[in-house]
């Protein structure tokens, strides 16, 4: 019997459209470190807008226009995808 889950608050189920190939990954992640697909994600959300500059200051796109990429603030280049390096 596995221990009764704690939150700090109340949870959402919610969907997301991955391509295959990272939800793949993801899995294989996550199996490998014998935790789940959400626990991964979760994690991988929270550090991603704790890494998320302030609205208005320029996220590192390197195109000169405010905003940038989005998609890619905050991420080391080597966690990006090829060709938003």
């Amino acid at each position: 019997m596995s221990r009764p889950r704690v939150y700090d608050e109340p949870r959402i189920a919610t969907a997301i459209r991955l391509p295959v190939s990272l939800r793949d990954e993801l899995q294989a992640a996550a199996t490998e470190r014998d935790v789940s697909v959400n626990f991964l994600v979760t994690r991988a959300v929270s550090e991603y807008l704790r890494r998320l500059p302030p609205t208005g200051e320029l996220l590192g796109g390197g195109d000169g226009v405010a905003g940038g990429s989005v998609g890619d603030a905050g991420l080391p280049a080597s966690s990006r995808p090829a060709g938003h390096r």
